[in-house]
């Protein structure tokens, strides 16, 4: 086992594995490099998202705005090349091992447990005494079949004893963990990060950004937005908002859609033949986003199946409240989405409860002022410096308690 890196000289070595380059991270692995405390290495199962690829779900073609790989140490796994999906057995990369060996890391930091590769770590870890931390998007909102969930039961807490801490990302998430036999001295909020600098500039510059985008798109200045962002397909739910719409006795209303999918085609028609006044942006990449957000009043997010979503957090940087279904996994006391504070719940599926939702909104702007200001703060509470002390946090756990 290495020695302790809590008492020693050197920045502990931390490498982390990960399936492919994920824009929601960079910013992450970027801020890591910069810190100065940790010396971190990036090892990519596969080279995904580097280049244009088609998105089945979103039905288009998607080339990321933004360097995925810029900014901090990383390598390409052996077999990276290869990979061209993330199905847990796709992702295979037989020399994880030896690169970790030549890094040679104090402890290293893994993203869920289902990949070939990851399991490889893992072992790899397990051998050398190396402790690993472990991050996931788990929670317990979820509908599962019986035989799933106890299949999970008898072989979920077996897994997560080969990890010495976890980062969690929300409530919802450190109740998964404790739900399947962890401590709670072993899990450390970290939340998952959004493009911070690009979020804060649109916060600083809202009113500008609002007033431009508004312009570009027929939309009046007085309009009531309500902004959905996602993938059209059926989990999502987009149509429970259009059907939610003419429930709603007000003509400032206006739905904009980012996103594209399988629906797409349907909600456009269903908008004209309910005569719900709706704008569809199809896909917005990145560096587009954030004057979305700038130009909308509300985001809400019906969907019936997302862990936890990360345009809650880019919304709540903006300052946007948030109408979520029941089942989002951002809701929490002190997540992102804090119900009654910057956020509301509704039944899933309900159209009738999220139109109520909706018209209470509107009608009553000094509510929606302050659910706009609890979103800015909730965010400041969970930003990148606080993702960074947790790592951190669990690292001096890890150097405490050994592999």
């Amino acid at each position: 086992m290495n020695p302790s890196f809590e008492t020693s000289a050197r920045a502990p070595r931390l490498g982390i594995v990960v399936s492919h380059p994920i824009q929601h991270f960079t910013p992450f692995y970027r801020a890591l490099a910069q810190e100065g405390g940790v010396a971190s290495r990036v090892f990519f199962a596969s080279r995904i998202g580097l280049e244009s690829y088609h998105d089945g779900e979103m039905k288009t073609d998607i080339a990321w705005s933004m360097d995925l790989t810029a900014g901090y140490d990383h390598e390409f796994l052996p077999g990276a090349e290869r990979i061209k999906n993330i199905a847990p057995l796709a992702v295979n990369n037989d020399g994880v091992g030896a690169a970790l060996d030549r890094f040679a890391p104090d402890a290293v930091l893994l993203y869920g447990y289902n990949l070939l590769t990851t399991l490889k770590a893992l072992v790899w870890a397990r051998r050398r005494g190396i402790p690993a931390i472990m991050t996931s998007d788990s929670e317990l909102r979820s509908e599962r079949s019986p035989a799933r969930a106890a299949l999970k039961a008898a072989i979920l807490p077996l897994v997560l004893r080969q990890f010495r801490a976890f980062l969690t990302i929300g409530d919802n998430n450190e109740a998964y963990f404790r739900h399947y036999g962890v401590p709670a001295s072993r899990l450390f909020r970290a939340p998952l990060t959004i493009d911070e600098t690009a979020y804060r500039k649109a916060r600083a510059e809202r009113a500008r950004l609002r007033d431009e985008f508004r312009a570009a798109h027929d939309l009046r200045p007085d309009d009531f937005v309500v902004l959905f962002v996602g993938k059209l397909v059926p989990r999502k739910r987009p149509a429970d908002l259009l059907r939610a719409a003419p429930r709603i006795d007000n003509s400032r209303l206006r739905l904009l859609f980012a996103g594209d999918g399988e629906l797409r085609a349907a909600l456009e028609a269903e908008a004209r033949q309910s005569g719900v006044s709706a704008t569809f942006l199809g896909f917005v990449n990145v560096d587009a986003l954030p004057a979305v957000y700038a130009a909308a009043d509300v985001l809400a997010h019906p969907s019936e199946a997302d862990p936890h979503p990360l345009i809650c957090s880019e919304g709540a940087c903006v300052g946007l409240p948030l109408l979520l279904s029941d089942r989002v996994g951002a809701l929490g006391a002190t997540d992102v989405a804090r119900p009654g504070v910057n956020a509301r719940a509704f039944p899933c599926g309900d159209a009738t409860a999220l139109g109520d939702e909706l018209a209470k909104l509107i009608d009553d702007p000094t509510a929606c002022a302050a659910m706009s200001e609890a979103s800015q703060r909730i965010y400041d509470e969970l930003d990148m410096r606080r993702s960074l002390d947790g790592l951190l946090a669990a690292l001096r756990f890890c150097a405490r308690e050994g592999a």
